[in-house]
């Protein structure tokens, strides 16, 4: 049984990347497939492209329906592999570590490099967590596509999280760099450090130091974190605040709420050590229309 995107990746031969590639353009129009559009499309002997189908249905590429005709579906997995060889043709990513690095119910993430020896971390997302799958412009643009919400989602996921932090990179906040990002993968730069949770001693203040001048670098640029805490807070040289794929503008509604929550978890945490956060100075919210921005961006990258 093939247990990670690498093995799986490796399995694959060149047509079978372009059966998945066929397939992946059916869904725009059915969840599932028609083995006899697959095999029109493909340009392949029938037997070849049945033999194809058959070995990525084997190792968990594709999921198959019978009724009221035979029809193929692309797994999470067979996902991960698209979207892994469309960043090795780009030069992004030239391996990744044979087995994941983090484990959540949102995420899957593999230790990488890239073509120019850069360390790097590879994310898969698992979870659609954005607050923008509520936005009406989303909602309105993939109402049509109702059989692939969970993939429109992972893919907002990730979308979401690559145009923070390269926001938030830029204007000089501590978060990893990003590199790349296809469907629902975001390739970044590989932090060294701990979890801050994890940590049994170190200077406090400095790493709360560090982390609130992020979340000013964000608000500034309309960007809520929106789940912070101490388990996505690395901890190295300096303190990098990481998982950015849920956060809120600061113009939603409800902004303040989560911004507060933000704050109110990192005090409980850095009180219990001695150190007392600024509320005043960090809840210091200012109204911009990152929303409108990042729409923006996705439109421009053919999100869909």
């Amino acid at each position: 049984m093939i247990k990670s995107v690498v093995e799986a990746y490796r399995s694959l031969e060149k047509r079978d990347l372009r059966i998945l590639r066929i397939i992946e353009a059916g869904h725009r129009r059915h969840e599932f497939v028609p083995e006899e559009l697959i095999a029109r499309w493909a340009r392949y002997r029938r037997e070849e492209v049945l033999d194809s189908i058959k070995r990525l249905h084997y190792h968990g590429f594709l999921r198959r329906n019978v009724a009221p005709y035979r029809g193929w579906k692309i797994t999470a997995l067979g996902y991960d592999v698209l979207a892994l060889h469309t960043l090795r043709m780009q030069r992004k990513i030239l391996r990744l570590s044979p087995t994941p690095i983090g484990v959540g119910k949102e995420s899957v993430v593999y230790a990488g490099e890239t073509p120019s020896g850069f360390k790097i971390a590879v994310k898969f997302h698992r979870g659609g967590v954005s607050a923008f799958r509520y936005e009406e412009l989303f909602r309105s643009r993939v109402a049509k596509f109702s059989h692939l919400e969970d993939v429109f989602n992972t893919r907002l996921s990730a979308a979401a999280e690559f145009f923070a932090l390269s926001k938030i990179f830029e204007g000089g906040g501590l978060v990893p760099e990003p590199i790349a990002h296809n469907r629902h993968v975001v390739v970044m730069s590989y932090i060294e450090g701990v979890e801050l949770y994890k940590l049994t001693g170190g200077d406090f203040k400095k790493i709360a130091d560090d982390v609130l001048h992020t979340i000013k670098v964000a608000l500034s640029l309309g960007i809520i974190h929106g789940d912070l805490s101490p388990y996505n807070i690395l901890v190295g040289k300096r303190s990098f605040v990481i998982d950015w794929p849920q956060w809120v503008p600061t113009s939603h509604p409800e902004a303040r709420r989560y911004l507060q929550r933000d704050i109110a978890n990192l005090s409980a945490f850095f009180e219990k050590r001695g150190v007392e956060i600024p509320l005043e100075e960090a809840l210091d919210i200012r109204y911009i229309d990152s929303a409108r921005e990042f729409f923006k961006e996705i439109n421009k990258m053919g999100f869909l």
